[in-house]
């Protein structure tokens, strides 16, 4: 299947989608997921408050602008204009100024010059993007030197995305991609980065019952311990362009 067809069919889907995608973030478990990402990628990246970051693949915004309240510069950018619309009016209606949207290509930054962002984060994004070693050369081009990238990628060695979750919801997301560790590390290194680190975190799905979440975090923290952590859901990565 060529690349354009690919991306066709996301912005198709996520298009569809935009009204609903939010929606799963907003159970406590959904909240859980998202502050634990978010968290992570602050603390592996070194991210500095204040700074201009880009969130590539941003969908409907809802990381992008809890960053914003976070005291972050931000700028979305995804693939769906649809997603792209309301994460501007859930902006507006939030009064949250210090963000902005737009529609965009994780694999053709060029609406960005080289040098403009004083970090860069992609969350829920690489994992669908065709060619992902063209996306992470985009990002390190346009990020300024010295400046720190938080991605992150779904763990091929987690039974949750081969096994559980086709058993529990039935569906497949579509052009999906899971990597291991040293997968993500290397695709960072080829695209320029430096001083990579990776951190395996999460056990629990963002559709875990609210009965059930105080366990799961339990479980969180017990399977992200060393060797353990091998078969944690995310693989966030974090580096550097010198």
């Amino acid at each position: 299947m060529t690349t354009g067809r690919v991306k066709d069919d996301l912005r198709k889907l996520y298009d569809e989608r935009a009204r609903i995608y939010g929606t799963r973030f907003a159970s406590p478990a959904g909240r859980y997921y998202m502050w634990r990402k978010i968290n992570t990628a602050i603390a592996l990246a070194k991210l500095q408050k204040g700074s201009h970051i880009l969130d590539v693949g941003c969908a409907s915004g809802h990381y992008t602008l809890e960053f914003a309240k976070l005291g972050f510069r931000m700028t979305g950018l995804d693939l769906s204009q649809e997603c792209v619309k309301l994460a501007a009016e859930r902006a507006k209606e939030m009064g949250i100024d210090n963000v902005e949207f737009m529609v965009g290509d994780a694999e053709n930054l060029s609406v960005f010059q080289d040098n403009t962002f004083d970090g860069l984060i992609s969350l829920s994004c690489l994992r669908y993007v065709p060619r992902p070693q063209k996306a992470l050369n985009e990002m390190f081009r346009v990020m300024k030197r010295q400046k720190p990238i938080a991605v992150d990628f779904p763990n091929r060695r987690s039974p949750w995305f081969n096994y559980l979750k086709p058993w529990f919801t039935g569906t497949r997301h579509i052009h999906d991609h899971f990597y291991l560790t040293s997968e993500a590390i290397t695709l960072l290194h080829n695209a320029g980065f430096q001083e990579i680190r990776a951190k395996r975190i999460l056990y629990t799905p963002k559709s875990t019952w609210p009965a059930l979440l105080k366990v799961m975090k339990g479980i969180d923290v017990v399977g992200e311990l060393p060797l353990l952590d091998q078969f944690a859901a995310i693989i966030m990565c974090a580096g550097r362009k010198p």
